[in-house]
């Protein structure tokens, strides 16, 4: 019985700091610029939001494909990632400027490579890895299957700096909540 209590008490303290400390810098303003590896693909991607990304000045110039999605992937191989919009990529585009949704359940904090993926012949139209303003450079076309970055987004400061103030804040209030819910059960438990 007072095992049942302590355990309760314990979860309800950790809940809240579990949930702040999950909680991924903005990667707001984010970009770099497309690699062409087929189709003529070019632009440079910027994340506008969590569930949105842009495309300036995007060009493709073969969309023959026939199964062409925006993806996404945590590692340099987007062929390891997954699909970040519903919308079927279908025509070809000489410099304009796109808006793309990311409505197929991942959010930019999913990813650091955006690209343009056939589904059905697996074959990667060109990436880039995203970066924060002044990281270095992006993703460029180097004639192989999978484009590379000289440097990784290391950037780890958020746009809204109170979010680490306010998960510091809970990740403490949830341990000395946690303290004394157990001092709470060794008292009970005498």
């Amino acid at each position: 019985m007072h095992f049942s209590i302590l355990t309760s008490g314990l979860l309800l303290a950790l809940s809240p700091a579990t949930i702040f400390a999950a909680e991924s810098p903005s990667k707001d303003g984010y970009s770099g610029t497309l690699s062409s590896l087929d189709g003529g693909l070019g632009g440079t991607v910027t994340v506008i939001d969590a569930n949105t990304i842009e495309i300036m000045d995007f060009t493709l110039e073969d969309a023959s494909a026939p199964a062409l999605y925006w993806w996404g992937s945590e590692t340099e191989e987007l062929s390891s990632g997954f699909r970040i919009s519903n919308a079927q990529v279908t025509d070809s585009a000489m410099g304009v400027d796109l808006m793309v949704n990311l409505d197929a359940g991942k959010t930019t904090a999913d990813f650091t490579v955006v690209g343009l993926w056939c589904e059905r012949f697996d074959l990667n139209f060109g990436q880039t890895t995203l970066q924060a303003a002044g990281a270095g450079a992006s993703a460029s076309d180097s004639g192989s299957a999978t484009a590379t970055s000289s440097t990784a987004a290391t950037s780890s400061a958020a746009s809204d700096s109170g979010s680490a103030s306010v998960s510091s804040f809970v990740s403490s209030s949830g341990i000395i909540a946690c303290v004394s819910f157990v001092m709470l059960g060794a008292i009970i438990m005498g």
